[in-house]
């Protein structure tokens, strides 16, 4: 049996790009009302995930404000609708019960709160955190990679490589 490998992930300004949220509403999923991810950082993030197969167990925890307004089983026919070759297993949760915040800065400790929280919970080991918010003050640079430009997301130039070079060493 592989090790698991978990992969903590947001969806905006990684897999949906800012071309996506000002998309025509036309190519919105009309039941779950959201728009489509961008098709190049769902490649991307495919080929990450066949890179990791051969060896791990990718495990998808969704770390993104999306949970707060879809269930897991929606979540994965949004990932099926989009393409993405891979389930999520579970949400950190939003321990502070907060949806809106006062900063960027709170989101984002509010975020980084929530993925520690479940590596510390479930003893996670190998893992790492794929976000366009700045985890760094929180996350060191072993479990985290950001995405920080919001029309690239995960298809930024090297990113990919930096993914795989924190999980498969």
């Amino acid at each position: 049996m592989n090790s698991k490998i978990y992969i903590f992930l947001d969806i905006d300004g990684v897999l949906a790009t800012s071309n996506q949220y000002y998309t025509n509403p036309k190519k919105w999923h009309a039941e779950y009302t959201c728009y489509r991810f961008d098709k190049k950082c769902v490649d991307v993030f495919n080929s990450i995930l066949d890179n990791l197969v051969l060896t791990f167990e990718p495990i998808i925890i969704l770390s993104s404000d999306w949970q707060n307004n879809y269930s897991l089983e929606v979540m994965n026919r949004i990932f099926e609708w989009n393409e993405v070759n891979t389930k999520i297993s579970d949400f950190t949760g939003q321990t502070w019960g907060i949806v809106f915040f006062d900063s960027n800065t709170e989101l984002e400790e509010c975020r980084a709160y929530d993925i520690n929280k479940y590596v510390e919970h479930y003893q996670v080991e190998n893992w790492i955190a794929i976000d366009d918010l700045d985890l760094s003050p929180w996350i060191d640079e072993n479990h985290f990679i950001r995405t920080p430009r919001a029309n690239e997301g995960i298809k930024q130039s090297g990113k990919k490589d930096k993914i795989l070079s924190i999980l498969l060493n």
